[in-house]
């Protein structure tokens, strides 16, 4: 199957007030760019090193956009500064007929903010979630984020018992366990589900194409939105000539 962009397609602009993260996801495109052909810029000049842009915050914002929010960086991660963060929930305040996706991969500061998040309505909940299997992220040294299933357990509790406005972005999905994230994931009832594969050939320890499928039609039975990105076959279910 044909690659996809990896970008959310859904995303009309990106906007990035706070970048960098020390995650240090093994498959991270992101650091990948900063600290390659990004470098020489002002924006990256320190690489992927945490860094907040105050010039940022005069940007102006249209009614009926979709932006995403620091695509370039985990801007919820525990060494940004709380100042940081509420800077540009201020701002995202200002719009609030333009839609703001947050993404992270450590959903606890989410519910630090819970309160300040819960007055906007105009602002989605994004976590990468790339399985329910927290042993299989630990063994393979995935990333220093929190475990994944730590996050599926915040983004209930958000959905659920905070009614708030979540997605989920299942990308690049890793293996998993096809009942419990399936009943997680229904549970959390997310706006909708992004799924896809590493797209830069890392051989992560990613399912056979036909599990993912399943997943995505589990998830649909479910009434749950399930947009794709990169569909392929794992990397070792390809055959070489």
């Amino acid at each position: 199957m044909a690659k996809s962009s990896r970008m959310f397609h859904k995303v009309t602009r990106t906007w990035n007030p706070i970048t960098g993260c020390l995650h240090y996801c093994v498959y991270c495109w992101a650091r990948r760019l900063a600290e390659g052909r990004l470098r020489n810029t002002r924006k990256y000049s320190d690489g992927f090193k945490p860094k907040f842009h105050p010039e940022e915050l005069s940007k102006r914002f249209k009614p009926g956009e979709f932006v995403f929010v620091a695509d370039m960086g985990d801007m919820w991660g525990d060494w940004v500064p709380k100042q940081w963060i509420l800077q540009v929930l201020e701002v995202i305040r200002k719009y609030p007929k333009t839609t703001f996706l947050l993404l992270t991969k450590n959903t606890k500061r989410y519910l630090k903010f819970a309160g300040f998040l819960k007055g906007l309505p105009n602002v989605i909940l994004g976590a990468t979630v790339e399985t329910d299997d927290s042993d299989l992220y630990k063994s393979y040294r995935i990333s220093k984020a929190e475990a994944p299933f730590s996050r599926l357990i915040d983004m209930s509790y958000l959905s659920i018992c905070r009614d708030m406005k979540v997605m989920l972005s299942i990308e690049p999905i890793l293996n998993f366990n096809m009942e419990n994230f399936v009943n997680w994931i229904a549970d959390i009832k997310p706006e909708f589900v992004y799924v896809g594969y590493d797209n830069y050939n890392n051989k992560l320890p990613e399912p056979p194409l036909h599990k993912t499928m399943e997943l995505i039609d589990q998830l649909k039975e479910h009434g749950i939105t399930v947009y794709t990105k990169t569909l392929r076959k794992a990397w070792y279910e390809v055959q070489g000539p």
